[in-house]
């Protein structure tokens, strides 16, 4: 079964409120190919944002970047990422635990094939 590895990006700024949560979420994923990768777009919260990334180990990738909103922090995730696809989770969201499963399932429904997918 076609079984493609998924970067999960979350972009983060400011984000202690609710990252650990997503971060969580992300990491509670039944599909079992996937890398998360936090970049902190310059937070300016003394640092609460990092810590709570850099908690997570080697659970997920962790790079921190100056402010430029956030399709600059997700370019530095994408650049960054090792796997064929990636998925955008927002600081401040959750993925249901099955998200991830279920959108390579449909992939696989459509008959998507590796060589299909641009390289």
């Amino acid at each position: 079964m076609y079984q493609p590895k998924i970067s999960i990006v979350i972009p983060a700024y400011n984000a202690s409120n609710y990252l650990a949560e997503a971060i969580d979420s992300a990491l509670a994923q039944t599909y079992p190919n996937v890398e998360i990768i936090v970049v902190n777009d310059g937070s300016t919260d003394d640092g609460a944002t990092e810590r709570i990334a850099l908690s997570y180990g080697d659970k997920i990738r962790y790079f921190s970047k100056e402010n430029g909103g956030s399709s600059s922090a997700l370019n530095v995730g994408i650049a960054n990422m090792t796997g064929e696809w990636f998925s955008w989770l927002s600081h401040d969201d959750l993925y249901t635990p099955h998200k991830i499963k279920k959108q390579i399932e449909y992939l696989t429904f459509l008959n998507v094939k590796e060589e299909d997918i641009p390289k």
